[in-house]
């Protein structure tokens, strides 16, 4: 009984000490803004979602791409990595962020509802 008790007290003891280092990451000096990464992700997933929707266009490839956002934004691949892990790091942010990302999806859903339901009705 004393041997399962001290294993649970080096397995408790290992296992916050192993917590305790989650590997901090520092802020990046071009650290992309809440407000224009949520911008980017909105436009990802947009992206994301027409190229599956639609049969693959090679040709729409660099136009639906990362190169588009990285043009849109005035950002690059390494500016990006850097501030999504930051954020990562930092659930409540990025939390808030992709609550964000996702209340604009919903609209953006709800008013193309809107219009299929008018241009359906208007077709009748």
């Amino acid at each position: 009984m004393r041997k399962r008790i001290q294993c649970y007290w080096v397995f408790l003891i290992l296992l916050t000490w192993s917590c305790s280092n989650t590997g901090q990451v520092e802020k990046p000096e071009n650290l992309i803004s809440e407000e224009q990464m949520e911008n980017i992700l909105f436009d990802a997933t947009l992206m994301e979602a027409i190229t599956n929707s639609t049969d693959r266009n090679l040709e729409l490839e660099p136009l639906l791409g990362k190169p588009y956002l990285y043009l849109k934004y005035g950002v690059d691949s390494l500016q990006l990595v850097e501030s999504e892990q930051y954020y990562a790091k930092n659930p409540r942010v990025y939390l808030r962020i992709y609550n964000n990302v996702l209340k604009r999806v919903d609209k953006a859903k709800d008013s193309l509802n809107d219009l299929d339901k008018k241009s359906k009705a208007v077709q009748k």
